[in-house]
């Protein structure tokens, strides 16, 4: 079955109930440009298919960029661990890809190369790889030899008049991080037998995935045996602020609270009213306002701060959660806002400090309740003022924690779990250092600082 999504999803509603009412499918595709939609879509569908306390031994990621079909075959004909459903999830995957997808991998690899290097590397070698060209073969100024009308001819489409702009660039990437080929898009008929086959009882696979040839054999097995899922932008702004509207009415009465219309004017004038921004910020308001049912908009000019989704706070959000995509992509934001990088480096040092005193007051085991991650309110009202009462000298604040808002600590030990105390330490030395350099030698800011986020994020 393939569903194209709508503004509310109503198939993905359908889906759900399927499950809920012990009616799954073998195998679930979730695809298409709106990459929030399809995470969102994702993360409902394992929800159903496997709560959060039985993934430990019965979830199977496996990289969708390296993952091949007889891997993921062999994989999903394993027996599970534990009784029970057992869900294989494969994100990103090419396998699905044919040069009838081309032209998309080639507007995706421009789109990506400033704000996000990885993907774009990864796209572009795709292309390569199903364009039936070699990177060595292009390099040094060879794609020249690629005539005009040949390019347009094996991409599709008008792009070889543009692709001077953009195309070494993203040549001397993949040569400078040493990536040379693309893995996973290759023969897929190992997994379209196991999917004609029938796979084991209680077994499922999710496959995520940006651009698909729907003409491929394999499509075509999911859509017959399985479910397909298409997220696709609406046209017109009228319709993607309606879109935007559904799914933060959606997180809304999911969280018991309401949102007045300035709150709500407020969040999308701060987030460009863009889908992934503004539902990454809700999620952040949702958490500060704690118990509090109505959110005004003076919330929202707390928790949210002052500025698009280029800000600092961004970038440091996007560090907490280890999302180096997003990180890369506010980072270069930033530098076209003009902020001084000394800036960007004093309040992500300031961060990472808030995250060593979190992860070793983690690790001291003072407080219990710590360790069974309480909501906002509970932390607030009783845990807050103890880890307060501790950290206290003398009648006075000490620095760090101690003497900032109670939901600055609350995040800070969510986000301290992610990270061990000798990489949060190597970090902030990393820092120090550039700090040093930024004043006294001719280095570039803007790379060292994509490079400290490539590592920290790793």
């Amino acid at each position: 079955m393939v569903d194209q999504e709508g503004g509310s999803a109503p198939n993905l509603s359908r889906v759900l109930s399927d499950i809920a009412s012990g009616c799954p499918v073998p195998c679930y595709l979730l695809f298409g440009e709106e990459e929030f939609l399809v995470k969102t879509a994702r993360e409902k569908l394992l929800n159903a298919l496997l709560p959060p306390g039985e993934r430990d031994l019965n979830l199977f990621s496996l990289d969708g960029e390296t993952a091949e079909a007889g891997q993921i075959a062999a994989t999903l004909m394993t027996p599970p661990l534990l009784p029970g459903r057992k869900v294989v999830l494969v994100e990103g995957t090419p396998l699905l890809q044919s040069k009838k997808t081309l032209p998309d991998l080639e507007k995706s690899v421009r789109e990506h190369l400033d704000r996000n290097p990885g993907r774009a590397i990864r796209d572009f070698l795709l292309l390569l790889h199903l364009a039936g060209w070699h990177l060595e073969d292009l390099a040094a100024d060879g794609w020249k030899k690629i005539s005009a009308e040949e390019w347009n001819r094996t991409i599709g489409g008008e792009g070889a008049a543009e692709r001077e702009a953009w195309l070494p660039r993203i040549l001397d990437a993949c040569l400078a991080r040493g990536r040379d080929a693309v893995q996973g898009a290759e023969a897929t008929e190992p997994l379209e037998a196991v999917l004609r086959e029938g796979l084991p009882e209680g077994n499922h696979l999710i496959l995520t995935a940006e651009a698909v040839d729907k003409r491929k054999r394999l499509f075509q097995a999911i859509a017959k045996f399985g479910v397909a899922l298409e997220f696709s932008p609406v046209k017109g702004e009228a319709k993607q602020k309606q879109r935007l509207q559904d799914v933060v009415r959606e997180k809304i009465a999911q969280s018991g609270k309401k949102l007045t219309p300035k709150a709500w004017f407020a969040l999308g004038e701060k987030t460009g009213f863009q889908l992934r921004a503004t539902t990454s910020a809700l999620d952040t308001l949702l958490t500060y306002v704690g118990d509090k049912v109505t959110v005004d908009e003076a919330d929202v000019e707390a928790a949210v701060g002052k500025t698009r989704e280029g800000t600092v706070f961004a970038l440091t959000a996007a560090l907490d959660r280890k999302d180096g995509r997003e990180a890369l992509f506010v980072l270069k934001d930033l530098f076209d806002q003009g902020v001084n990088p000394l800036v960007i480096l004093a309040v992500t040092a300031r961060e990472i400090r808030n995250l060593i005193h979190a992860r070793l007051l983690i690790d001291s085991g003072r407080f219990a309740e710590i360790e069974r991650e309480p909501d906002y309110g509970r932390f607030q009202k009783q845990i807050y003022p103890e880890i307060k009462s501790v950290l206290g000298v003398a009648g006075k604040k000490e620095g760090g924690l101690a003497g900032q808002h109670p939901y600055v600590v609350y995040q800070a030990l969510k986000n301290a779990r992610r990270f061990t105390a000798e990489t949060l330490v190597d970090a902030l030395e990393a820092l120090a250092e550039m700090d040093l350099a930024f004043k006294s030698t001719p280095r570039d800011p803007a790379l060292a600082l994509e490079r400290f986020v490539l590592r920290f994020c790793a």
